[in-house]
């Protein structure tokens, strides 16, 4: 890969060690979330220790990827070459139905569709490589 082709991908995620499973079950088109063996919180991003009840102990299970926008902005402007296609694009705060928030790209907007906060969502892969698939968000009902 050359710099021109570099520079056309768009910013990477780091994988480590305490993010692999999510980005390995991302890659198998299943969201999966640590999920505390304690409280039974889910939680996302990953860590090492439980947000809610300070436990380490916490297992991977798969989540329904159904959720609500919690909070969107609409890119009117090119930040990044490598989303020069795509503009307008919609990032969003995902609210998932099992409690924890992400930010995602929404997909799969008509011309016609109105982004609205409470808008329900489902998650959808799209696959940047062999080794890599991003979970994106598309609204329900929308074209």
């Amino acid at each position: 890969m050359n710099a021109s082709d570099e520079a056309l991908m768009p910013p990477l995620p780091l994988v480590t060690e305490e993010t692999r499973p999510f980005w390995d079950s991302c890659k198998a088109g299943v969201l999966r979330l640590q999920r505390c063996s304690s409280c039974l919180e889910f939680r996302f991003p990953p860590s090492v220790i439980c947000p809610a009840c300070s436990s380490m102990d916490c297992s991977w299970e798969p989540v329904s990827g159904m959720g609500s926008i919690f909070s969107f902005v609409t890119f009117q402007r090119l930040y990044h070459k490598a989303f020069a296609s795509l503009l307008p694009y919609v990032v969003a705060v995902i609210e998932l139905e099992e409690g924890p928030r992400m930010v995602s790209r929404l997909v799969g907007l008509g011309e016609q569709d109105s982004v609205k906060c409470g808008a329900l969502v489902k998650v959808r892969f799209e696959r940047l490589s062999d080794d890599l698939a991003l979970p994106l968000f598309e609204m329900l009902g929308a074209q």
